[in-house]
């Protein structure tokens, strides 16, 4: 999912943008707020890919899979759909798509850290400049 198209890229420049010497006006309660909020939706995305991983197993549906050849194929499909397997790229799956979600909001969650840690590192200067140029008056 790398490339200049994907949605990290855009986090990507954004993060270089701010931590570079960009302007950003935030409020750092809130951006803690979302990086706990970050680490909430990674963790239930892993949870559900973790479901999709057993619950989406599709190895026996009842169609006759265990005489029918093509109800057996059939079976297979939806199996490979939900989890991944030969025909099947894992970005196409339910646990591919959960996963990429959960990276996504990892990358989320990285930008927001590096956001809060340059605000707060440009805060403390400007404290003791501030300090510095109130003790020589």
């Amino acid at each position: 999912m790398a490339g200049p198209e994907a949605p990290e890229a855009g986090w990507t420049a954004f993060t270089e943008n701010i931590t570079g010497g960009g302007r950003l006006e935030l409020d750092p309660a809130g951006i803690e707020q979302c990086i706990k909020l970050c680490d909430d939706h990674a963790r239930r995305m892993g949870e559900l890919a973790n479901r999709a991983r057993h619950e989406l197993r599709a190895t026996d549906l009842g169609i006759g899979e265990k005489d029918i050849e093509s109800a057996r194929e059939l079976a297979r499909k939806f199996d490979e759909k939900a989890i991944g397997g030969s025909g099947i790229g894992i970005a196409n799956t339910a646990v591919g798509l959960l996963t990429a979600h959960q990276s996504y909001v990892k990358d989320m969650k990285s930008m927001f850290e590096a956001v809060l840690a340059s605000y707060t590192a440009q805060d403390e200067a400007i404290a003791a400049s501030l300090g510095t140029a109130g003790s020589e008056l």
